[in-house]
């Protein structure tokens, strides 16, 4: 009863407009106050402690990579490269526009980023060649979520801090499962496609004009090489790596001439802004999951799965129903902070992979972008696209069926998922 009454509060402070860190805060402390005999201190201490953590130094430095590559030209470069190779084919634009989030979420590590800096090229340039504008929101902001499942991803970051898991396993795992499912929105998309008489790029394939791309992107392509080569060397660690992509992001940018020294300027001042936001969540979050602890809610929680603690296919297919409410109601990151450890005992009772279950909560994480009220993906693209997200969610639910065979098929087959990542990782 306790939790659904803290969620209600949540809820309706949400509703009034109340920022969700705030709302979050506010609810824990009111029910430590009111329930418990913990001093404020405490508190306060618990705030600070949820954010004093080494491996989330990486978040800010790869936030601030990421605007870089953005401010640096690095975007444009891509997209004209992934047209160089699949443009002349019909529907390509959409495959483009997967491709390039692939190659934008190995640089950038968040799904904000990527489906602003892909969104604002590659929309328009999909309205221009007569594709329906929600089908141009839609793609763009499902190619978005690979930016939280390949490396180096910001929420694999966050996963691994709470989790105490490698973040340089859950980065090796990120890439194969980020590719597979980039490969199911691009059949997702043929079949869209299929029948539609969208037009085409004009000019003709021609291994000239590849090269020609590749040579002007070769500096963006370098800096995933770059951090994913140091961190499986083991010469640096993700956080390191970070640093690495800040400095290659500035020297990149300045060698494409883009980067100017007010650029630069308004790349620190985005990142610190999206940084604080990211931080105030998850710092408040961390005491909203310590009141879980402090009320017994964690153990009330935790008792009904222990039933079926010999049954680990369904432990993970109520915790995957758990979280995807938890994913239409909150952001990804408070999905993490405060859900995430009152799963960890379960899985570390039973007979789970820790990266298994890592994988099931960021797919998790990667369906609630795409799904309303959040649908924090969607809010981008069809603000671009200027279409309702009525209309692009008619064609965003195939690419959200991708995401949720991509979850079942972790659950059911890990073995296959895994088994790549596990070859690397041992």
């Amino acid at each position: 009863m306790t939790i659904l009454i803290m969620l209600l509060i949540v809820l309706v402070l949400l509703a009034a407009g109340i920022p969700i860190a705030f709302a979050l805060g506010i609810t824990a402390v009111l029910f430590l106050v009111l329930l418990t005999d913990l001093p404020l201190s405490l508190m306060l201490q618990q705030l600070y402690l949820g954010i004093n953590s080494f491996p989330l130094l990486a978040i800010p430095l790869f936030i601030l990579a990421g605007s870089l590559m953005n401010m640096g030209g690095m975007s444009l470069r891509l997209i004209n490269f992934a047209l160089s190779i699949i443009g002349t084919i019909r529907g390509s634009l959409a495959y483009v526009n997967v491709l390039t989030s692939v190659f934008f979420g190995a640089i950038t590590g968040t799904s904000a980023a990527a489906s602003a800096a892909v969104g604002q090229i590659m929309i328009p340039a999909m309205i221009e060649k007569k594709y329906d504008r929600g089908f141009a929101a839609a793609t763009t902001s499902a190619g978005s979520t690979l930016g939280i499942l390949i490396p180096p991803s910001v929420p694999l970051i966050l996963y691994g801090s709470i989790a105490g898991i490698s973040v340089a396993d859950l980065f090796i795992t990120g890439i194969f499962i980020g590719l597979a499912v980039a490969i199911g929105y691009v059949v997702a998309a043929y079949f869209m496609t299929k029948g539609q008489n969208y037009e085409m790029e004009t000019q003709k394939f021609s291994f000239k004009l590849v090269f020609e791309k590749f040579v002007a992107a070769i500096p963006a392509l370098l800096i995933p090489i770059i951090i994913m080569g140091g961190i499986l060397s083991g010469i640096v660690t993700p956080t390191e790596s970070a640093a690495i992509a800040v400095l290659v992001g500035i020297i990149v940018g300045f060698v494409y001439k883009e980067l100017t020294i007010k650029k630069l300027i308004e790349s620190l001042i985005d990142s610190v802004r999206n940084t604080a936001l990211v931080m105030f969540i998850v710092a408040t979050a961390t005491i909203l999951g310590f009141s879980f602890s402090a009320l017994g809610i964690g153990e009330q929680m935790i008792a009904p799965f222990m039933n079926f603690a010999d049954n680990p296919i369904i432990i993970m297919f109520m915790a995957s129903f758990i979280l995807l409410i938890g994913g239409f109601i909150f952001d990804g990151t408070v999905m993490v902070v405060v859900l995430v450890p009152l799963f960890l005992p379960i899985v570390a009772a039973t007979t789970i992979d820790p990266i298994q279950f890592a994988m099931i909560v960021i797919i998790v994480w990667g369906i609630g972008q795409q799904t309303p009220p959040v649908a924090s993906g969607l809010y981008i693209t069809t603000a671009i696209a200027k279409v309702s997200m009525l209309t692009a969610s008619k064609y965003n639910i195939w690419y959200i069926l991708v995401l949720i065979i991509a979850l079942i098929a972790m659950i059911f087959i890990p073995n296959i998922m895994l088994y790549l990542p596990r070859l690397i990782i041992e």
